[in-house]
Formats: structure tokens, sequence, C-alpha cells
């Protein structure tokens, strides 16, 4: 997958799978454009893969909360020679049941996630088509298949990037380009820092960890492949079938249990719920 004077953007790159993406294809040879919030830390990313890999990187501090800087992001793409991939990586979670969520807050969250990841396919897709090539990232999660309290929108918007990217990958395979919804599971990136002590979610010998460069890697390693939504490790293809062969009234009451422990679920007060006769039911 040689990628000399090919350019990616990645969204997201100050750390995490995001900044993973970035060394990896700079490895292979690509030029990038990377994004961040952070000024500060997205230009120290941009030197040093630049200095390592000797490779052009232009760094475009965005805020993908506000429009104008996914606006201002787009204009810069739209003049770019050429787009030989995009890895839409930008993301945070939860941690919160939705009564608790205020209305600005869980609309950031579906602009990071969706708005932009749709805006910036948009944006790449017309010049790809020209080119008759490239690959299109949009990174999901295990969530997607998992829906669990105190991660309602997060999951709905995961869930949402995996049946958008199938969709996609069917109007545009016949302009050679690859599609890919990344769903990676626990990962050491520090997402999930926010998680109790004692609460890893590791069972002995059944560590459900990945690093970001082997999320990174398995990713690369499959794209083009049949399956468009990707699921890195053995561990998480497990999760994944066992998950969905189960019924889901069953899935649903283990989540509820697991994660009430997790996040404090169950301290919120419980009402004596009777059924209704089902004349009242309407």
């Amino acid at each position: 997958m040689a990628g000399r004077n090919k350019v990616a953007v990645i969204t997201g790159a100050t750390g995490g799978l995001g900044q993973s993406f970035a060394h990896q294809l700079a490895q292979l040879g690509y030029n990038l454009v990377v994004t961040g919030r952070n000024n500060d830390k997205l230009h120290k990313v941009a030197e040093n893969i630049s200095v390592q890999y000797d490779v052009a990187v232009q760094a475009v501090v965005a805020d993908f909360t506000q429009s104008a800087d996914i606006e201002k992001l787009i204009d810069f793409i739209t003049n770019l020679p050429g787009v030989d991939m995009l890895v839409s990586n930008a993301g945070y979670g939860e941690g919160r049941l939705f009564e608790d969520e205020q209305t600005p807050g869980m609309l950031a969250m579906v602009k990071v996630h969706v708005d932009a990841t749709l805006q910036l396919v948009q944006a790449v897709l017309p010049i790809m088509r020209k080119q008759c090539s490239g690959c299109i990232i949009s990174v999901s999660s295990l969530s997607a298949f998992m829906p669990a309290p105190g991660s309602s929108i997060y999951a709905a918007t995961k869930s949402f990037l995996n049946t958008f990217m199938e969709s996609l990958q069917m109007e545009v395979r016949r302009h050679g380009i690859v599609v890919q919804s990344l769903c990676p599971g626990l990962t050491h990136t520090g997402f999930h820092d926010r998680i109790p002590q004692g609460a890893k979610l590791s069972f002995g010998l059944f560590d459900l960890w990945m690093s970001p460069s082997d999320v990174v890697s398995a990713s690369l390693k499959k794209l083009g492949s049949k399956r468009v939504v990707y699921v890195p490790g053995f561990k998480n293809k497990i999760i994944v079938f066992f998950t969905t062969l189960l019924p889901r009234s069953i899935y649903l009451a283990l989540a509820e249990r697991v994660s009430g422990k997790l996040r404090t679920v169950e301290t919120a007060p419980r009402c004596d719920i009777k059924r209704l006769p089902e004349t009242q039911l309407v």
C-alpha cells in the first residue's frame, strides 16, 4: 500500500488512533493534512512526523463543534491537488445518562461524529471520483453494536456511521473508491480513562484492550475487503458475534447491569412499575 506522493487527510490527529494513522500513513510515504482542536499539540505532531518520515505535513486547527471550522477545513481540502485517503477520526465519549445531557452538548456530539463526517466525505468524493481512486475510513466503535446506559448518543452516532458507510460503498465502488467503517473496542488511547479503576473490563487472560498501532495496522490491512464494517481484533469479533446472537432483551438487561456498575446508573431511584390493563395501553 505504498503511498509516495499521495495525500491523506486525518481528523483528530493529536492523539490515539488519529495520531497512529498519521504515523503509519507517513511511514508508507503519504503526505498528510492533519487536524485537531489543540494548536500546540497539533503542530508538534505535524513537525515530529514530518521530520521522522520526511513527508509534507500540513496542520489545520479545527474544532468540529464549530461550523466555521468545518467549512474552513472543507475549503482547504477542495483546494488540494488530490486526496487519496480520508480518515474521519475526530470524536469523544459521553459517560452520562441521556436525561442528564444538556441540549447543546448532545447536539455538539452529533455535529462532531455525524455532521462533520458527512460534510468531509462529501468534500472528498468529487476529488476521488475524478481520480478514479481513493479510500475513506470512518472511525466508528464497538458501541455501534452494543448500546448501553450512559452512551446513548455516542452509540447511536456510531451505529449511524456504520449504516452510512455501507450504503456509501455501494454508491462509490464503481468509481474505484474504497470505504471502511472501523469499529475498535477498548483501545489504549486515553478515551476510556473515566472508567473507574478495578472496572477496566479485562478478565485474566481475556484482555480486551488493543493498542492504537495494532488497530490501525489491522484497519489498513483490511482496506478493500468485502466487509465495509470492520471489527479489529479476534476477541472483539467474538464479542460482536455473541452480542448479535443474544436475544435483544437479554443483551439489554446485561448491558444495563454492567453499565450500572461502571457509571452508577443503579443509584437512580426506581419506580414501582405495574403492568397496565391492555385496555389502557394506547
